[in-house]
């Protein structure tokens, strides 16, 4: 019997050219940067006026603190050996699309 072949529908970006592509996530990432800024000045100065809740004509924002337990792995290596570290630790593959503008651009947008 045949099988069946699974049929996916064309990305919205299929007829860009890697180029095209490259470019659009560059000027979305600087674009993003901007407003991650604007968003922690926004936080901070939330934080700043010391209320634990705000209230908003659309939004509400509660503001808490919580202890953040992190593990020094250098200091588990050294102390329970290389051996017992690398047969206890998780790997996972990760995959990195990494964007930064090119030097010609650069050096026209200053």
């Amino acid at each position: 019997m045949p099988k069946a072949t699974r049929i996916l529908p064309p990305s919205p970006y299929h007829n860009l050219s890697a180029g095209d592509l490259v470019d659009r996530l560059g000027a979305l990432k600087a674009e993003l940067g901007g407003l991650q800024a604007q968003e922690k000045a926004l936080r901070d100065e939330m934080i700043r006026r010391g209320s634990s809740s705000l209230d908003g004509a659309v939004y509400s924002a509660t503001i808490t603190e919580a202890v953040r337990w992190t593990l020094d792995t250098a200091v588990v290596r050294a102390k329970m050996g290389t051996d017992w570290y690398d047969a206890h630790y998780r790997q996972s593959v990760v995959t990195t699309v990494a964007v930064k503008a090119r030097p010609v651009v650069a050096q026209l947008a200053a």
